[in-house]
This record gives C-alpha cells, structure tokens and sequence, in this order.
C-alpha cells in the first residue's frame, strides 16, 4: 500500500500546507493506495451512435450538427463507463468504492440507482444544485 518508492519521494513542507491544507495531498495519496479500484471498462465513442440513457443523438440540441460537434456532445460516465449525452450527465457524485472521493461526472441511470426512493434522488440534488449555486456565487 502506503510504502512504495515513489511516496518516498513526497517531502511535506509548511507550503503544502498553507496552499493545500493538505487536502489535494491526501486525496492523491488515498487514490494511489487502492490496490484494484473496480474501475468500469468505457466504451468506445464510435460504438455508441444514442445516449445510452435517453436514447437520443447527441447533436440534437445543438443547431451544428457536425461530426466534431457530436463527438465535443459525448460524455462517459465515471459510475458504470457508458457513453452519454450532456443532459443526462450533469449529476457529479463521489464514487469512493471507484477511487472517486470528490464528486466526478456521473450519467442520471447511476445517479438514480444509488438512492432507494425518488424523493431521497430529488432531495440530493437539489442539496447539490444548491451547493454548486452557492460555490459560484462566492467566486463572483
């Protein structure tokens, strides 16, 4: 785990601290001891011509409907590897049990499934809406 060469090589300094609080530090270091993170095999853009989530092209909403259009229009969802439209992969959720503490790009059918009721669904996001809101607000 937590013994290998290359952690040898952090050296903590009062820096790090100051600019990081050591969060990003920590984060890194909790990622690269997983031993074998469950990570999704990704499909392929050009095997997937629908959302895998609501079925439609991906250059629908855009009035350019290019080939690098729709390919700027994929996504992959970081819970389950599948390819999705923009719409359907707005969600950012944690993914601990992939290696994911902070919050990654995550398609509406794993959203969903993580919460047994759909009020539990609709009560998260909009705690997430709310927070994102809030984290822009204090940048602006």
């Amino acid at each position: 785990g937590a013994n290998h060469e290359t952690f040898t090589r952090i050296i903590p300094s009062q820096e790090m601290l100051k600019d990081h609080q050591m969060e990003s530090y920590a984060l890194a270091i909790h990622q690269a001891c997983l031993q074998e993170p469950p990570v999704p095999e990704w499909e392929s853009f050009d095997m997937r011509e629908l959302c895998a989530c609501c079925n439609s092209d991906f250059t629908w909403a855009y009035v350019l409907q290019s080939e690098p259009q729709k390919m700027l229009s994929r996504h992959h969802c970081f819970s389950c590897g599948r390819v999705v439209c923009e719409g359907c992969s707005r969600k950012r959720l944690s993914h601990e049990r992939l290696g994911f503490q902070m919050p990654v790009r995550t398609c509406d059918s794993c959203a969903f499934a993580q919460f047994e009721g759909a009020q539990d669904a609709v009560s998260a996001f909009a705690a997430e809406e709310a927070a994102a809101r809030s984290a822009a607000a204090g940048r602006g």
